[in-house]
């Protein structure tokens, strides 16, 4: 099982990508976290080809994403048909924006989103990342899609508020380490993201007053720091605001006291 979510890349220039990811027939809903992850990606070969393999972006903020609720309930209907485009990048950082859409329809829209430049380097054989663009543009890059398992939280408190807070050890193996990264594994961002928002859906469905919510949109979803195999997580969601039957969630996470990453998720009820 990989951390590759894209197949094919059917145009590329300095300034941003077309590209593929191939669901198998009969996936369950798509994974949300995991198709805002795809256009991420895009948007790195983009980075990457234009530094000739010297840099790469990783995830660092998300401003705004918006997410279609066929995602958490329909049945992926062919391709992720995926788009990215570099709205700046210089020697310290890209600038992008991007859109997913399956089934003939916008399913995820990014925009505002950063990704710092590192050395490729420092996470993997340049050689190596080079020939993979090269088999994706000449779609020899199958990847596959396979279901991506969380790992466990510890028991989730409640507090008066609605304030929900559990505590995540990052396992010391995983399926996607090799992937993400091979010569520095850390624990994705949107993995962290998926487990932030398997904390705060609860929250959001009570402050809503019904049975279950989805996440419809993200905002400045900023990631400081690594999570290392390991390492040990304090989470949290707490409800901020009920407007027009959207509920706001802010969400953390820290590790030794510091923070790891933050934002706000809004949800509407899940139909």
């Amino acid at each position: 099982m990989g951390f590759l979510f894209v197949d094919r890349i059917e145009a590329l220039d300095e300034h941003g990508a077309r590209g593929t990811f191939d669901l198998a027939a009969g996936d369950g809903a798509l994974p949300p976290w995991l198709v805002l992850e795809a256009v991420g990606q895009l948007a790195a070969w983009v980075a990457m080809a234009r530094t000739d393999f010297l840099s790469r972006p990783v995830a660092a903020l998300i401003g705004d994403a918006a997410l279609d609720r066929s995602l958490w309930r329909e049945r992926a209907e062919g391709p992720l048909l995926l788009a990215a485009r570099l709205e700046r990048i210089d020697s310290r950082a890209i600038l992008y924006n991007g859109t997913a859409r399956c089934g003939g329809r916008v399913i995820a829209e990014l925009s505002r989103c950063v990704g710092p430049l590192l050395p490729v380097a420092l996470f993997d054989d340049p050689d190596r990342v080079r020939a993979h663009l090269g088999a994706l543009r000449r779609g020899e890059a199958v990847s596959g899609h396979e279901p991506m398992p969380l790992p466990a939280a510890e028991p989730v408190e409640v507090e008066a508020n609605g304030l929900r807070r559990t505590r995540l050890v990052v396992p010391a193996t995983a399926p996607y380490f090799p992937e993400h990264f091979p010569r520095r594994p850390v624990f994705p961002a949107s993995l962290l993201a998926a487990t932030l928002d398997r904390l705060a859906a609860p929250a959001a469905a009570a402050a809503l007053g019904v049975g279950a919510a989805c996440t419809v949109a993200v905002h400045d979803y900023k990631v400081r720091a690594f999570c290392e195999p390991g390492s040990a997580l304090e989470l949290s969601a707490e409800p901020q605001a009920v407007v027009d039957g959207l509920a706001s969630i802010r969400v953390h996470a820290a590790a030794g006291g510091k923070r790891t990453a933050s934002g706000r998720f809004d949800y509407r009820v899940a139909s």
